[in-house]
């Protein structure tokens, strides 16, 4: 199935705007992120860019960001299955409340 994934700007000097994976039928938000994650360390890595605050986990959880699918934030992010079609975006805390 295919995915379209809308970067953060935070992210976008690494990867660009946009993204389409194609994945596995039943994959989970959390599988995705790890594909996320690896090809925002790779592009942080070729450019000599620190992907500390750029990449979607840490420790298994999300890294400062909410992750919207298709227009909502499911409540068990990580383990919400992925359909064909589904349009990831992400948005960060940094300015707090």
């Amino acid at each position: 199935m295919k995915i379209k994934v809308n970067y953060d700007f935070t992210q976008q000097e690494l990867v660009g705007g946009t993204d389409v994976f194609e994945i596995a039928d039943g994959s989970k938000l959390g599988d995705m992120l790890w594909i996320i994650d690896a090809r925002i360390i790779e592009a942080g890595k070729k450019k000599g860019i620190d992907t500390t605050y750029k990449t979607t986990l840490s420790n298994d959880r999300l890294n400062g960001c909410v992750a919207f699918i298709t227009g909502v934030a499911p409540e068990n992010m990580l383990e919400h299955e992925l359909h064909d079609g589904d349009v990831i975006e992400f948005v960060y805390g940094f300015c707090g409340g």
